[in-house]
């Protein structure tokens, strides 16, 4: 019997985690769709991804946030990448700050992206996914479970994710999807540097400071790495373990602090 050809989808895949994904299932020979906003960075992975491995590389830009991106992005999967059998949602980047200083305007740009782009591209490809037998995976955050001051939004937004992935996951199992999450942790990213910049800022101390105040309040000497997530990811798309479905795996370190 001949293998059967796979295709991934993966949003937020122009840098950091979803591009250390879209990298791991490219060595595995599956073909890959990114999604994200910033075409010149789409263009770069792209590029990349294609001198390194002999897969299709196919990517759209689009704004995630509006009803009008998430249809564009649709349309052009729909167009140019039929039949795939793997959506990994990695996009999505929340901002901290003092929740209130904040504009609600912050709360709806987080939920806009993470949230509402997942619910509108799972309803889109539910079908495709179904009759193919595939695998979601919602990359979220440890913030789901650790409420902190200066990061509600994210923590809102993760906790919501967590939720929505947790209940579409029973619905495949009588559609033949699995769906799962990972929470990672404080994971080496653009987005931590941010974070990190964010809180030196604000308590006006040194970004070393910071990040070496980040790492005591979590009690581990490093932070995580894209490529542990994109690992981990693959592994939850094995065809070898269909039976792992509905599970969360936080992947910080083991600091995990529930509510």
């Amino acid at each position: 019997m001949s293998k059967i050809s796979r295709k991934a989808v993966i949003t937020g895949s122009s840098k950091g985690i979803g591009k250390a994904i879209a990298e791991r299932f490219a060595q595995e020979n599956i073909d890959i769709y990114l999604l994200a906003s910033n075409e010149k960075n789409l263009q770069k992975t792209t590029s990349e991804l294609k001198s390194k491995f002999k897969v299709n590389i196919y990517y759209h830009s689009s704004d995630l946030k509006t009803k009008s991106g998430c249809e564009s992005a649709i349309k052009a999967i729909e167009n140019e990448f039929t039949d795939f059998d793997t959506l990994i949602f990695s996009a999505g980047a929340t901002k901290s700050g003092d929740f209130l200083e904040q504009p609600i305007e912050d709360f709806e740009d987080g939920f806009a992206l993470k949230f509402y782009s997942a619910v509108r591209l799972s309803k889109a490809f539910w079908p495709t996914l179904s009759k193919n037998k595939g695998w979601i995976v919602s990359i979220n955050g440890a913030m789901s479970h650790s409420p902190d001051p200066f990061f509600m939004v994210g923590g809102a937004v993760n906790a919501a994710f967590l939720n929505f992935s947790k209940a579409l996951s029973k619905k495949g199992l009588s559609d033949g999807v699995n769906v799962n999450s990972i929470n990672p942790g404080m994971t080496s990213t653009d987005r931590l540097i941010t974070i990190i910049q964010s809180n030196a800022n604000r308590e006006g101390i040194s970004f070393a400071e910071a990040e070496k105040k980040a790492l005591n309040n979590i009690g581990l000497d490093r932070f995580g790495t894209p490529k542990e997530v994109a690992e981990l990811t693959y592994f939850l798309c094995d065809p070898k373990i269909r039976h792992l479905t509905g599970t969360e795996i936080n992947l910080d370190g083991g600091k995990k602090t529930t509510i």
